[in-house]
């Protein structure tokens, strides 16, 4: 389940870069720590416009590093390899393009209704232990939710949210175990009751003009979740 919404691009020719049969050599790719929403209420009507809106999914956040060579890696917020604690993300390898790239994301765990369970993503997050691991895997198997691009070939971060999600959204990525879950430009009030709706914990609301700032916590990102701010937001 997810917010239906639209997309910011259809094309595979982006900043210069061809995004379908690029070349390309291999690089060591960048490492960064993910970039943190603050939290605060839904933007005034008359600045609704200057944002995009997207499911909180309240996962585990994690930036994933795509070598080109199919296979990733995972790591937590506090740049941690939690690579070996998903399996069931991990192996076989061939989840992903042979694309080099740096995504941001989260773990979740969906309960038998699809939605993110925080509970089950508790269970898998706290289990490192390789028979314990695969065990939780099949009971409680992980998908991974991509929000953002900061790398593909090249460093794109420095790119305003809509260029990055234009090329995130002509990415092939999306899977059985991987989504890339769609975004409502200026439609606040609107995405935060569908998402209330589906059962999610809020929406995030991201400037459209933003940056992506490694390791910062920005008022340009602000989660808006629903126990902390009503339907009808702030006026």
């Amino acid at each position: 389940m997810a917010l239906s919404g639209v997309a910011f691009g259809k094309h595979s020719v982006f900043l210069g870069v061809m995004v379908e049969g690029m070349g390309g050599f291999a690089r060591e790719l960048p490492v960064w720590s993910p970039m943190h929403a603050s939290i605060g209420p839904l933007p005034r009507p008359a600045a609704e416009a200057e944002y995009a809106y997207e499911t909180w999914w309240n996962g585990a956040r994690v930036l994933i590093y795509l070598p080109g060579d199919g296979s990733m890696r995972l790591v937590n917020a506090v740049g941690l390899d939690i690579t070996a604690d998903y399996p069931d993300l991990t192996s076989p390898t061939g989840l992903f393009p042979p694309l080099q790239a740096v995504l941001d994301g989260e773990i979740i765990t969906p309960d038998p209704a699809g939605r993110p369970s925080v509970e089950r993503l508790q269970q898998r997050m706290s289990l490192h232990h390789p028979r314990a691991v695969a065990k939780a895997a099949s009971e409680f198997p992980a998908r991974l939710v991509i929000c953002d691009v900061l790398y593909v070939w090249q460093p794109v971060l420095h790119h305003p949210y809509t260029a990055r999600r234009a090329l995130l959204d002509d990415l092939p990525l999306s899977s059985d175990r991987v989504t890339v879950p769609a975004a409502w430009p200026a439609m606040a009030r609107e995405a935060f009751r569908q998402a209330r709706v589906e059962g999610f914990d809020g929406i995030t609301a991201k400037r459209l003009t933003s940056t992506y700032l490694p390791g910062r916590r920005t008022r340009d990102w602000i989660t808006i979740k629903n126990t902390t701010t009503k339907d009808d937001g702030a006026r």
